[in-house]
């Protein structure tokens, strides 16, 4: 078994972040029928500090040995239209995409997810937390890897002060990405 998964938006949305944490919950945290996981992230942005285009990829394997870079994801996680733009073409039939819906207008000919990330991270007095409410939806949608290693992985890096809010919001994204699959 070998995964790739894209995340991309705008510098400044956490993008990298969230490929962090899932590669590190994947590779410290999770074991698949009694088999080790392991991942490999990759990150690129803009020089932009903000604003600028942002990507994260993170390949996982049950094999030790894989070819580190993603060429076309299985997963595509976007939350800004110049993402969308830029990386839609970049697929196959069967890649599945999670998208911003507030953030992004296109919507593929594939099998896609629209979460309100943004608008519920929002709600939450939080903007910034968009990202970690993707990845939570994404979590439960795709059940690479188990919640409770996620929340491991985001304790992990976090930064103090802000490990309730981020549980919060990922418990919030998982939420919305069950009522995402059960609409499918």
């Amino acid at each position: 078994m070998t995964i790739s998964v894209r995340f991309a938006g705008m510098g400044g949305q956490g993008i990298i972040f969230s490929g962090i944490a899932l590669a590190r919950a994947v590779s410290l945290y999770e074991k698949k029928r009694g088999r080790e996981l392991y991942a490999v992230q990759t990150q690129s942005y803009g020089p932009e500090a903000r604003g600028g285009s942002s990507k994260c990829d993170v390949k996982i394997s049950d094999k030790r040995d894989f070819y580190p870079f993603v060429t076309v994801p299985d997963y595509l996680l976007l939350m800004s239209q110049p993402a969308y733009d830029r990386f839609i073409g970049i697929s196959h039939k069967d890649t599945v995409v999670v998208l911003d819906e507030d953030a992004v207008e296109g919507r593929p000919e594939l099998l896609y997810y629209g979460i309100p990330a943004t608008r519920k991270a929002e709600e939450m007095g939080k903007r910034i937390v968009a990202n970690v409410v993707m990845l939570g939806a994404f979590v439960r949608i795709s059940r690479l890897v188990g919640e409770k290693s996620v929340l491991k992985a985001l304790a992990d890096i976090a930064p103090k002060g802000t490990e309730a809010l981020n549980k919060k919001a990922f418990e919030l994204g998982v939420s919305l990405g069950k009522s995402a699959v059960e609409e499918d």
